[in-house]
């Protein structure tokens, strides 16, 4: 399960799969061929330590809107756990953030447990 909230948060069960769609908040900006989309997560306040998972999208045509598909491996970086981690994150255009810390503070990553198989109650 991956959701997306309108605050920019995103939700993700460790070891699911989801696509993120990004798009310019101008309506009429369209991303360019060539153009790179990058999702970085970061640990908690830690936006200038490594990212603990970065994924890039090289565009190969223009478009208004930009996939970045979330594999199974992509959501491991976190701990098992029984609990919710919260980590934060960026999405930028090459190298230039479009989406992160701002006046409403960090865009946040959360990242839940990993459901069981079967039980429809888990997460």
């Amino acid at each position: 399960m991956l959701k997306v909230e309108s605050d920019g948060t995103i939700s993700i069960n460790r070891g699911d799969t989801g696509t993120i769609t990004v798009t310019a908040n101008n309506e009429e900006y369209e991303f360019q061929l060539n153009d790179v989309i990058t999702l970085r997560v970061f640990e908690k306040k830690g936006y200038t330590k490594e990212p603990v998972l970065e994924k890039s999208v090289i565009l190969s045509e223009i478009t208004t809107e930009v996939d970045i598909f979330l594999i199974e491996e992509d959501t491991l970086f976190c701990p098992e756990t029984n609990k919710a981690i919260t980590y934060w994150y960026s999405i930028s255009l090459n190298e230039d953030v479009i989406l992160g810390y701002d006046e409403d503070g960090a865009k946040q990553f959360i990242v839940y447990p990993a459901k069981v198989k079967g039980d429809d109650n888990n997460g």
